[in-house]
């Protein structure tokens, strides 16, 4: 006789229940794998530095914010947060979770199939049974288990967070995403281990063209010793940035970036003007500068300083963008005073506008360095400038230029990127010019 699948694994669990009945998270997982297909809810206490905006928002330190599409460490994001129980929705199917979906706060919304309520668990056997239901998993991000273990009360996961970001077995991105708890959740117990993670998993190379920190392995060691509570990785990672592969160094300095303090900041600047360290790392040096809620006037200063030392035509364009991204650096004004610099090479200064653009140059000053310009060149790259602009004022602009500009080829350019915006204005313009 063949036994219903629900019947079977009901079976199959209460025959373990002697030996599940010893591990924390077992009752959990007996209840799960006995729920009909649909979604299994279960609420918990939350650690106390976590908070949520009761959907899809999760906080966690006010340094790590999580959403069911994106991820984001080192700035706390600006959504309503507020305090409550951790409410974790597995979706089941044939008796085998195959999603989790963790909010914090708020109220259980409605669903749209069957629902079994395990009510309230501990929060410390949640915290293993999700630690345990990572490796059965091992999915993408609407599968992260991992999340719904970091924000259980009473519960330290940061070793167990370890041992899954060193199992080969399991998918990078599981592996990526424990090694970032191990950190963030940890204490000075995990320098060592992070540590050797980031040298031994060195060799995963990036592409030259990322200036970020990566997204192996290493990349993610790195990160998460810059993520352990008090600084306490901050020595390692001053370490690594020095000694360790290109992948790792690149990975250290971003993060050195991010800190707040001087002294890691002085040694990113240190890494982006040795002309011995490789162009690759310099070049991730020089983002780093401009990312961290830290980035200062010292680091603007050495930014302009570095810019005419350097030669190199990557290192010149890194370095204006990283300063365009400083609205409180006024990077602005050097940006467009490179654009009129005749002594720069061309690309330099059309790059100079471009980037004072994309930052915070007002469409005043990009009107301006247009009608100051004399080659033709930088004109009609300032025409693709105002071309990229929101405000109203930037429309008004390059319309002047198609009506009234002396030089043809200019107006023929403006007009070319007004076509190409859905405009009754543009329009009217080009049937005016026709009729004319």
């Amino acid at each position: 006789m063949r036994l219903h699948p629900t019947i079977a694994s009901l079976a199959l669990a209460l025959t373990l229940a002697p030996a599940l009945g010893a591990q924390p998270g077992s009752s959990i997982a007996r209840r799960v794998v006995a729920a009909p297909d649909g979604e299994v809810r279960l609420a918990y206490a939350t650690r106390s530095d976590v908070c949520g905006d009761g959907r899809d928002g999760v906080s966690i330190g006010r340094s790590m914010t999580f959403s069911d599409r994106s991820e984001s460490y080192g700035s706390w994001g600006r959504m309503r947060c507020v305090d409550g129980p951790a409410r974790v929705t597995l979706t089941v199917r044939d008796n085998k979770v195959v999603g989790v979906r963790t909010r914090v706060g708020g109220a259980w919304p409605s669903a749209a199939s069957a629902v079994t309520d395990l009510g309230r668990v501990s929060a410390p056997d949640a915290a293993a049974y999700f630690i345990s239901l990572a490796q059965q998993l091992d999915g993408g991000s609407r599968q992260n288990p991992l999340l719904a273990a970091a924000v259980a009360d009473s519960a330290n996961v940061a070793p167990d967070m370890l041992r899954l970001g060193r199992m080969t077995s399991l998918s990078r991105e599981t592996r990526r995403r424990a090694v970032h708890w191990a950190g963030a959740l940890g204490d000075a117990s995990m320098v060592a281990p992070l540590t050797e993670l980031a040298r031994t998993n060195g060799g995963e190379g990036t592409s030259a063209d990322d200036v970020g920190p990566g997204n192996g392995i290493a990349g993610a060691a790195v990160g998460a010793l810059s993520m352990i509570p008090d600084g306490s990785g901050v020595p390692a990672l001053m370490t690594l940035a020095r000694s360790g592969s290109e992948t790792v160094r690149k990975g250290a300095v971003f993060w050195l970036g991010q800190r707040d303090e001087e002294a890691p900041h002085a040694l990113v600047r240190t890494i982006a003007g040795d002309e011995k360290e490789t162009e690759t790392v310099r070049r991730a040096a020089i983002f780093a500068l401009s990312q961290g809620e830290g980035a200062s006037a010292a680091d603007f200063a050495f930014l302009r300083s570095l810019f005419d030392r350097v030669s190199s035509e990557r290192l010149k364009d890194q370095v204006l963008f990283s300063v365009s991204q400083r609205e409180a650096w006024d990077g602005t004004r050097w940006l467009l005073e490179k654009a009129r610099d005749e002594s720069q090479p061309m690309e330099v200064r059309r790059k100079a506008v471009f980037w004072a653009g994309q930052g915070h140059a007002s469409v005043a000053d990009i009107a301006a360095l247009y009608k100051s310009a004399k080659e033709a060149r930088l004109r009609e790259h300032i025409i693709f400038v105002l071309s990229q602009q929101t405000e109203e004022a930037a429309m008004t602009q390059l319309m002047s230029i198609a009506r009234e500009d002396p030089d043809r080829e200019m107006r023929k350019k403006a007009l070319f990127w007004l076509a190409q915006k859905n405009d009754p204005r543009v329009t009217k313009l080009i049937t005016d010019m026709v009729i004319r």
